[in-house]
């Protein structure tokens, strides 16, 4: 049985593809299942370089952008939280959202929640972009003191 396992999410098909390929294999119960996304701080200030000069108070507008950003993403992990639970064999399931950088962020998720497990794709929403594993992947694993399952989402062509 996993007591805790991480599942950071970008909402990408690569997401969907390693939680689907992680409950076909699986035979064990699941504890608890936290299923984490991160607001990217990285791509949110390059979508508003350039733009801050609009905005009187940068500061507020990037928390105004920031909560808005984190309640669709909550929302949108609501959505399939039920259907998540069923498929990782949880017991119990918890949606977290995160501001920051998202390997920083689901590396301290994983040390604060004492995680048993990370479970990550090979791949998340740049897909091929990289050769063997995505960056933020690559970064958690290299991180993390925690065990990492990585699930193959990209077949070789």
């Amino acid at each position: 049985m996993f007591r805790k396992i991480l599942f950071p999410t970008d909402f990408s098909e690569g997401s969907m593809r390693a939680i689907q390929k992680f409950s076909k294999n699986n035979q064990s119960e699941v504890g608890e299942c936290i299923i984490l996304h991160v607001v990217d701080e990285g791509r949110l200030e390059e979508l508003l370089n350039g733009y801050a000069y609009l905005y009187k108070g940068e500061n507020k507008e990037l928390r105004d952008i920031e909560e808005k950003l984190k309640a669709k993403a909550r929302e949108k992990l609501s959505e399939s939280a039920d259907k998540c639970r069923k498929m990782m064999n949880a017991n119990k399931l918890r949606i977290m959202v995160r501001f920051g950088i998202p390997y920083e962020e689901i590396v301290k998720v994983a040390e604060e929640e004492n995680v048993s497990l990370i479970l990550l794709p090979s791949h998340g929403r740049l897909g091929f972009s990289h050769e063997i594993f995505g960056s933020t992947t690559m970064r958690v694993l290299k991180k993390t003191k925690k065990p990492v399952l990585i699930i193959k989402t990209h077949e070789e062509e």
